[in-house]
C-alpha cells in the first residue's frame, strides 16, 4: 500500500485515553505532511475545526468494535478503509492495541498495512411485496420484539422461498463470519473464520432443543416472518439502528451490496485473536 495522503481520525470521546491518542496520532500524521481531519465531536474536544465523514486515503477509528461499527455506518458503502486501534477490552475488528499504537503510526506511513474486503449484510422490509426499509450491518441484523417485557415470539423462516420451519424465540440473530464473534457466539452460534462467504442464522433461547444454529451461502436470502399478528417486531442492525416492524411485513436479510474494506497492520493471526481475546483452548487463569 501506499502511505496516505489524508487521514479522517474517528473517535469515541468517551473513551478513556482516546483523546489522548488523537492528539498523538495527529502529531505524527501532521509533522509527516499528512491532511487529518477530525469527526466533530473529537474536533471539538482538541479544539479543532471538525469535518463529515470526506473523501480520504484512510479513517483511523480510535475505540472498540462499536465505534468501527458507527464508523461502517457513516461510511455507507464507500470505499475509504478502516484501520481500528482498540481503546477498550474484547476486540475483534480493532485489533490494535492502544499500546501498540506507535508501531501501528509507523506502519501507516510507510504503507505497510493490508486491506481486507468484507461484505455487509442487507435487511430488506417489504409490505405486500414493495420494499420500503432497508438496513445494513457488517456484524449482525437482529429481530426480535425488543421490548422491556422480551416477550417470545413466533418466527417462520424461509430460505430461498423454501420453508425452513417456525419456532418460538427471543428472536434471530442474522450475522456474517465477521460477526461470528459477537452477538451470535453469546448466544451459541458458532465461531467462523472472517471473510468467508456464509450467512449465519442463530436462534436466541429458542423454545425447542431441535432449534440450532444454520450456515448458509451468503448469496442466498432469509425470510423472517412474523406470526403473531398483536405483537411487532423490531429490527436492529449491528446494535445501532433499529426500527420497528409490524405484523403481516416480510423481512429479508441477505447479502449487501455494499462492502468495507477494513485495515489491518501486521500478519496477527485470526486463531491467535482467539486465544489471546476470548481464552479459546486456555486454561482458566484462576487455576
Amino acid at each position: 500500500m501506499n502511505a496516505p495522503r489524508s487521514v479522517y481520525i474517528f473517535a469515541n470521546v468517551k473513551k478513556r485515553g482516546a483523546p489522548d491518542a488523537a492528539r498523538r496520532l495527529l502529531t505524527r500524521m501532521e509533522d509527516a505532511g499528512i491532511r487529518v481531519l477530525l469527526e466533530h465531536d473529537l474536533a471539538q474536544v482538541l479544539g479543532r475545526a471538525g469535518s463529515d465523514f470526506p473523501e480520504s486515503d484512510l479513517i483511523l477509528c480510535l475505540g472498540g468494535d462499536g465505534t468501527m461499527l458507527a464508523a461502517v455506518r457513516r461510511l455507507q458503502g464507500r470505499s475509504t478503509p478502516i484501520l481500528g486501534v482498540n481503546l477498550g477490552g474484547l476486540g475483534f475488528l480493532t485489533s490494535i492495541s492502544s499500546e501498540e499504537l506507535d508501531r501501528c503510526v509507523d506502519a501507516v506511513l510507510d504503507g505497510d498495512y493490508r486491506l481486507e474486503e468484507r461484505h455487509l449484510l442487507k435487511a430488506r422490509i417489504t409490505d405486500e411485496g414493495n420494499e420500503d426499509l432497508e438496513l445494513h450491518a457488517l456484524n449482525d441484523i437482529v429481530v426480535d420484539e425488543g421490548t422491556f417485557s422480551r416477550r417470545a415470539v413466533v418466527l417462520r423462516l424461509s430460505v430461498e422461498g423454501a420453508y425452513l420451519g417456525t419456532f418460538t424465540a427471543d428472536g434471530v440473530i442474522v450475522a456474517t463470519a465477521t460477526g461470528s464473534t459477537a452477538y451470535s457466539l453469546s448466544a451459541g452460534g458458532p465461531i467462523v473464520y472472517p471473510g468467508l462467504p456464509i450467512l449465519l442464522v442463530t436462534p436466541i433461547c429458542a423454545h425447542s432443543l431441535a432449534v440450532r444454529p444454520l450456515v448458509f451461502h451468503e448469496e442466498e436470502t432469509l425470510e423472517v416472518e412474523n406470526l403473531l399478528p398483536d405483537v411487532s417486531l423490531k429490527v436492529t442492525s449491528d446494535g445501532q439502528d433499529a426500527h420497528r416492524v409490524g405484523p403481516g411485513r416480510l423481512i429479508r436479510i441477505g447479502r449487501s451490496e455494499r462492502k468495507v474494506h477494513l485495515a489491518f497492520v501486521g500478519n496477527r493471526p485470526f486463531y491467535e485473536i482467539l486465544r489471546t481475546k476470548l481464552n479459546w483452548g486456555g486454561i482458566p487463569k484462576d487455576r
